[in-house]
Formats: structure tokens, C-alpha cells, sequence
């Protein structure tokens, strides 16, 4: 009993004093593989969806969770994941920026909060519950069916002129994937979406319409894409400022 004692006290005498590191690092070239790929296999699990659904099936062997259009499906969380990873990275950039006092920490530090909004609006819509208020109210139908897409011009539009200058001072090959991400991401969010509100028929009929579900696979296809290629930019970033693109967790019991 003496001897265990002894060697307890000699366990938390050793924890006190040492420092134990674990690093994980990561690829970053592994990373748009592994997020490239991801997306090309649900697009073509999806697609048999759609396929499906033309064919008059009715039992799809759990592949529906794959649908792009769906709420609660994969998809839904997987660019969730990616809206997180970007603000991860984003807030990262603007620590590094906070220390050496750069003159665009604050929008580097908005950007981080705006893609944290937009995975939880993925796994939310919050965006979704503007849609009925605004039709009754207005009386919108066709390519304004789902409103909210009104709101999301007004607040590019803001947001575009207030970061003008931000991205006129970014390395021109970063400037270029900011720029062509976030095309590509409104093509499909804004461009697409009002397509998809035009020949919207209902809740219950549109789900099973080749063309509408088409239209819904490239319009999340385009917003899936944009982030994914707006990750790669900011993985490429980070590279370009030398900072390590690894978590290190640090346990230390100083007490």
C-alpha cells in the first residue's frame, strides 16, 4: 500500500514538471483532395436521386440523404463543415494580422464571423423563414418567389463596396480567388436560385420535376464549389504569410 503511494506521488510530481506536446499537421494538399472529391461523390449520389425520382421510384435505399435540396440531408452538413473551416482559417489570418498590426485586421475578423453566420444558417435557414413573410406581404411570384434573394443582392452590394479596397490590396493571385470563388458561390445562391423560384410549382410537386431538381443540383453545386475553392485560396494564404498550417495541443499542470 506504501509502495503505491509512493508511486502516485511520484506520478504527479513528474505530470507537474513535464510538458507533453501533440501535434497534428496537416496537408494542406490532402485537404482540397479529400474536400474535391467529397463533393463529386455526393453530386453523383445525388444525381441517382434525381434519377430515381424521374424514374417513379419511391425507394431510394437511403440515398435521398443526398439530395442537394433536401434540408437535413449530408450535403447540408457537409458545406456547413466547409462554411466552419472557413471562418476557422479566416480567424486565424486575422489573429496573425491583429499582431502585426495590419490595417485590415477588422475585415479580415468580419469575414470570420460572416462564414460562421453561414454554417449556422446551412444547418438552420434562417435565410428560408424570410421566404413566406415577404410573399404575402408583396405579392412576389416568379423569379422573385424566394425573396430572400433580395435581401442577399442589397447586402453583396454593401458589402462589395465596403471591401473594394480590401481586395485591391491583396496579391493579385489571391485577389483573383477571392473574386472568382465568391462568383462562382452567387452564381448559385443568388443566379441559379432565382432560375429555381421561376419554376417553382410547390412543396410537393417540385421535388419530383427532372428540370427543377436539375437546376437545384447545379445551384448547390455552384455554392459548394465557391466555398471549396475559397478554402484552397485561404490555405494558400496562409501558406504565403509562413504560418504553420498545424494544431498543436499543449497540456501543462503548472500546480
Amino acid at each position: 500500500m506504501e509502495i503505491q503511494e509512493n508511486d502516485d506521488e511520484s506520478d504527479k510530481r513528474f505530470y507537474k514538471k513535464t510538458q507533453f506536446n501533440n501535434e497534428i499537421n496537416i496537408d494542406t494538399s490532402k485537404i482540397k483532395k479529400i474536400l474535391y472529391w467529397a463533393f463529386l461523390i455526393q453530386l453523383i449520389l445525388d444525381l441517382v436521386v434525381v434519377l430515381l425520382t424521374e424514374a417513379g421510384q419511391t425507394n431510394f435505399y437511403g440515398f435521398k440523404k443526398f439530395l442537394f435540396d433536401d434540408e437535413e440531408t449530408i450535403p447540408t452538413y457537409f458545406s456547413a463543415i466547409n462554411l466552419l473551416f472557413a471562418s476557422i482559417l479566416l480567424s486565424l489570418i486575422a489573429n496573425f494580422k491583429s499582431k502585426v498590426n495590419d490595417s485590415f485586421t477588422v475585415h479580415w475578423r468580419i469575414l470570420s464571423i460572416l462564414f460562421l453566420l453561414l454554417s449556422v444558417d446551412e444547418i438552420a435557414g434562417l435565410h428560408e423563414m424570410t421566404i413566406d413573410p415577404m410573399v404575402r406581404v408583396y405579392h412576389l411570384s416568379g423569379y422573385l418567389r424566394f425573396p430572400w434573394v433580395i435581401l442577399g443582392i442589397i447586402f453583396m452590394a454593401g458589402f462589395s463596396l465596403y471591401y473594394l479596397k480590401f481586395l485591391k490590396a491583396l496579391p493579385k493571385p489571391f485577389m483573383k480567388g477571392f473574386f472568382y470563388s465568391c462568383l462562382i458561390f452567387l452564381i448559385g445562391s443568388i443566379g441559379l436560385e432565382t432560375i429555381s423560384a421561376k419554376i417553382f410549382i410547390s412543396l410537393e410537386q417540385s421535388p419530383k420535376d427532372l428540370i427543377y431538381n436539375l437546376v437545384t443540383t447545379l445551384e448547390e453545386s455552384c455554392e459548394m464549389l465557391g466555398i471549396i475553392m475559397f478554402i484552397n485560396v485561404l490555405l494558400s494564404y496562409l501558406k504565403s504569410m509562413n504560418i504553420a498550417t498545424n494544431f498543436l495541443f499543449i497540456y501543462n499542470e503548472n500546480h
